[in-house]
């Protein structure tokens, strides 16, 4: 069994995902702000996406400007100009309320043309199970996988394999 995400690009050399970088922050503590109904999640699925959400302390946490990974250097060294241009776009939406950035980071993470995982047996390795759930539905892409994995080994037939199979 191999549920190793995109590192396992290197094992299978497929090409079953490709690396993206991603950019967030964590903003210092705001009031309450208005405008903003019930303080939700807000999910721009624009490219490049933008997402922000509350916390229990009143902070707001802003993502996306994802962009090809090259290298962790090369991602990391855009961590302010990525920063920066979150803070932007946060203040296109609430632009009374000024955003006081407490910490950014970048990561990698891996992604498929159809945005759904592998699941199942690769052919090139007929006694290995993969999960790979790739991208920031991994959580919960990892459940299905766990069930289809399960079926697979105690040999029941799992009507949603076929979505997630190698050379769909």
């Amino acid at each position: 069994m191999i549920a190793a995400g995109f590192e396992s690009e290197a094992l299978l050399n497929a090409g079953a995902g490709t690396l993206k970088s991603t950019y967030a922050l964590i903003s210092e503590p705001l009031p309450k702000i208005s405008g903003w109904h019930r303080q939700c999640l807000i999910w721009e699925s624009g490219t490049p996406y933008l997402y922000l959400r509350t916390t229990t302390e009143g902070r707001v946490i802003v993502g996306g400007e994802d962009e090809d990974f090259v290298n962790a250097k090369r991602r990391d060294a855009l961590i302010s100009q990525k920063a920066r241009t979150l803070v932007k776009k946060f203040g296109r939406l609430f632009p009374d309320r000024p955003l006081e950035v407490a910490y950014a980071w970048a990561g990698t993470f891996g992604e498929t043309k159809d945005g759904l995982p592998y699941i199942g047996v690769h052919p090139r390795f007929p006694h290995v199970c993969f999960a790979l759930c790739y991208g920031g539905n991994g959580i919960t892409f990892s459940v299905i996988a766990a069930e289809i994995l399960r079926d697979d080994f105690i040999r029941r037939t799992n009507r949603d394999a076929h979505l997630f199979r190698f050379g769909r």
